[in-house]
């Protein structure tokens, strides 16, 4: 801040950062240039401008989960595995793992397949350019699609020569950044697995996938806070969420460490507040970015992955499972009071 005469004011940030140890997060607004529609004299005391606030003037959220529900509706059931929700291009896409096809499902509510032979797609994610990106498990590759999300094409199916275990779940910063989860499930192949680590993996706009971290047991579910610094990790195989500050090329600053506990941990979500919402056995968990629990979303069945959706992003949409076949096994929404991130 500049200190200026006393008959002009203070500029103040009314923002802070959204790692897990930052004050609260302002409606998407970062560092310099935030305002809350007040002005500070020198003297310090606080009072109101007749000027009117910025068109961005931060807005403080509040509790996510208040008046709502707290339970999930069924949308769709009968599938076989579901999972990696993404809402792209107007319409929310999710992943039938086992049966092999991502499906679409469109404003008015029609569910339609969006593409058949899938590799045993899992995670989805959009870029800024709307483009789609899968981690598709059978042939250990990500995929991204053009503009139309058409024509997928791999960008990343090898590390150190070898293919990847089974890309599981990504998510891609604004700089277009991917980072992405490897683990494994099922029975080991004969020989072992491609990979001598299930790791997290960087991979920076026109290059080669960089082995992150690998200090996890299992790392499925992966996510950013709003501001792009900090990554979370779901730790299937421990039962936890990590979190680890970002450089800016993309790199940790420093080892992963534990934000809070998740039994049977897997998907995950972040909103614009920098809020978290965890897929676990016991439901949706949601913590605020400090990792105090806010509540839980009940669903039918064990909820495998989460995302943000709407013309409003404040419907979260949940993959949950109950069995092959089962009419729990679908997607869920429930409309909440934050906008999500994409």
């Amino acid at each position: 801040m500049v200190l200026a005469s006393a008959a002009t004011f203070l500029a103040v940030e009314a923002c802070s950062e959204t790692g897990p140890d930052a004050g609260a997060r302002q409606n998407g607004c970062i560092g310099a240039g935030c305002f809350d529609g007040s002005v500070i004299p020198s003297d310090g005391a606080t009072t109101p401008t007749d000027a009117a606030p910025p068109t961005d003037a931060p807005v403080t959220f509040g509790d996510p989960l208040a008046g709502t529900t707290r339970i999930a509706t069924l949308v769709k059931g009968g599938y076989n595995f579901v999972e990696g929700p993404i809402w792209a291009s107007g319409k929310l896409l999710f992943s039938d793992v086992s049966g092999n096809t991502i499906h679409q499902m469109a404003a008015g509510g029609a569910i339609t397949t969006f593409r058949m032979n899938s590799n045993g797609a899992n995670g989805n994610a959009v870029d800024k350019q709307g483009r789609l990106y899968t981690c598709e498990g059978a042939t250990g590759k990500v995929v991204r699609t053009d503009a139309t999300l058409a024509n997928p094409t791999s960008i990343a199916d090898t590390f150190d020569t070898k293919r990847f275990n089974a890309p599981n779940d990504l998510v891609v910063r604004d700089d277009g950044t991917v980072f992405f989860t490897d683990p494994f499930y099922g029975p080991t192949p004969d020989g072992g697995l491609p990979q001598d680590k299930m790791a997290v993996y960087r991979l920076p706009p026109g290059g080669a996938a960089a082995r992150l971290a690998f200090d996890f047991t299992k790392p499925n579910g992966i996510a950013l806070s709003p501001d792009g610094n900090t990554l979370y990790v779901v730790d299937n195989g421990a039962n936890r969420v990590m979190f680890g500050e970002l450089n800016a090329n993309g790199t940790v600053k420093a080892a992963f460490a534990k934000i809070v506990d998740a039994p049977g941990g897997d998907g995950m979500a972040v909103d614009q507040a920098g809020n978290l919402y965890v897929t676990t056995t016991a439901g949706v968990l949601v913590f605020d970015k400090t990792g105090t629990a806010l509540g839980t979303v009940t669903v039918a069945g064990t909820p495998s992955n989460v995302a943000f959706g709407g013309t409003d992003l404040k419907t979260l949409y949940v993959t949950a499972n109950s069995g092959g076949g089962n009419p729990a096994t679908g997607l869920y929404s429930i409309k909440l009071n934050v906008p999500g991130l994409l």
